[in-house]
């Protein structure tokens, strides 16, 4: 995903772990009660992908860009 336009990024944790970032709150995104973390780098890229198509016509007014988790 990598794009700072969307609602719904992808974030990697120290660990290589990937989660969907929800731009607009500002937290992870969850679907269906499961937050969006733990998964692949394709995994979490679809997923994200996915959840704009479906819900990413509210986006943020300040776009952030890929982030890494700790470091």
């Amino acid at each position: 995903m990598y794009s700072s336009d969307q609602r719904y990024d992808v974030i990697c944790d120290p660990l290589d772990l990937w989660m969907v970032w929800d731009n607009q709150t500002e937290e992870p995104a969850s679907f269906g009660g499961q937050i969006l973390h733990g998964l692949t780098e394709g995994h979490a890229v679809e997923v994200a992908k996915i959840m704009n198509e479906l819900y990413g016509s509210e986006k943020r007014d300040a776009p952030t860009a890929f982030r890494s988790l700790g470091g």
